[in-house]
């Protein structure tokens, strides 16, 4: 299974930076944090510049992280969104980046999830014709606190956009702070609308709890919270999901901490919770380098 440095790993790099991150500390991919390639964008630099770093380093652009606001029902921020979609689009297809992510918010707070639901597949319809003309696909990821993060909830906005570009990113933690799947759920999506996975642990409020700052609850490394990762990748696996995983938290301190060790930190936490001790070894053995005499 490959694995993905997600850019929230890192908050505070740069784009080129976190390439060199990825390539230092063993990933094979690199989720782009969105912040980072708007910066990277208005300062006059080019898609073409950066495919060339991605390919000199062999780090695959697994996804573009995140559009947001694709809930919005004024005319004014759907343009802005959808703009905001034609100019990454471009830039997707040029790195060879296959995913850019869509989040919904809480714009449409007080109507029914079905409502919110109808108006968001509305945009994402016309998101995805958009990605339609790059070979741009989409992967849909609901923060637990909003009202499409349940995985039914996914599956019936899936239905009401009904295109063959889109599709899910799975969130341990958003899944499992909003109670919103099981283990046992998850193993029962279709394979094919799992775009990528996130991993992240964490903590969630008691049920019926108000919601708090999510820094609160997931500011840590994986195994240092209530989640049972284990079953979660579990179930994962058992989709038959062959993709990237990528990692998150949301730290203050960790951001300020060496980078390289966070990141080192994160790949060997997944790769024990992904491949399993036994498929580490082979894996380290073929990998290894050489021993020089």
């Amino acid at each position: 299974m490959p694995f993905a440095l997600h850019g929230m790993c890192s908050l505070h790099n740069n784009i080129v930076s976190d390439i060199r991150l990825a390539k230092e500390t063993g990933y094979e991919g690199l989720e782009i944090h969105t912040e980072k390639l708007w910066r990277y964008i208005n300062a006059g630099l080019t898609a073409e510049h950066l495919k060339h770093l991605l390919d000199k380093a062999h780090i695959k652009p697994t996804a573009i992280d995140i559009v947001g606001s694709v809930e919005a029902s004024d005319r004014a921020t759907q343009q802005k969104v959808f703009q905001e979609v034609e100019t990454l689009c471009q830039f997707a297809s040029t790195i060879g980046a296959p995913t850019i992510q869509l989040n919904a918010f809480e714009a449409l707070n007080g109507l029914s999830v079905e409502d919110n639901i109808q108006i968001t597949a509305r945009n994402i319809r016309e998101i995805a014709d958009i990605g339609q003309q790059y070979g741009i696909r989409f992967q849909y990821e609901g923060a637990a606190w909003t009202p499409i993060a349940k995985l039914d909830d996914y599956l019936r906005l899936h239905d009401a956009v009904s295109c063959d570009n889109f599709g899910f990113v799975l969130d341990t933690w958003h899944f499992w702070a909003c109670r919103g799947a099981t283990p046992d759920e998850m193993a029962q999506l279709p394979v094919e609308l799992i775009y990528n996975v996130h991993l992240s642990d964490g903590l969630r409020p008691e049920e019926g709890s108000p919601w708090v700052d999510e820094r609160e609850l997931r500011g840590c490394l994986l195994g240092e919270g209530n989640i049972p990762l284990q079953e979660w990748v579990d179930a994962i696996k058992s989709t038959g999901y062959q993709g990237f995983y990528s990692g998150e938290f949301l730290n203050d301190q960790l951001w300020e901490s060496d980078h390289y060790e966070v990141a080192s930190k994160m790949l060997a936490s997944m790769q024990t919770l992904v491949l399993g001790a036994a498929e580490m070894t082979i894996t380290n053995k073929t990998t290894a380098m050489p021993t020089v005499h």
